[in-house]
């Protein structure tokens, strides 16, 4: 399972060190890929794509996790979008 994490289009997350997440996770990388490509056109921040076991996924239901545990499982992007997720990180790091 996979999902995304972001902060929203003005830089903000859901708490201090703990952005947004998507729910629920999708099933496909290229699915969530997918998603994630369309989030950074529109303008969403710090967009990343980060591997999402089935009890995280029920745990995030109630809380949220913070960018070292994202960052820990995030999944590298390939061709187009691994370049948009560059420019992504250029915009916002």
């Amino acid at each position: 399972m996979y999902t995304i994490a972001y902060l929203e289009k003005n830089g903000k997350g859901f708490a201090d060190n703990c952005p947004w997440i998507v729910m629920p996770p999708f099933e496909t990388l290229a699915g969530c890929q997918q998603d994630a490509d369309k989030m950074i056109r529109q303008g969403y921040q710090r967009v990343t794509v980060f591997r999402c076991s089935s009890s995280l996924a029920r745990l995030l239901e109630e809380t949220t996790v913070c960018w070292d545990y994202i960052k820990r499982n995030q999944v590298r992007c390939a061709g187009a979008r691994a370049d948009l997720a560059q420019a992504s990180v250029r915009l916002v790091g």
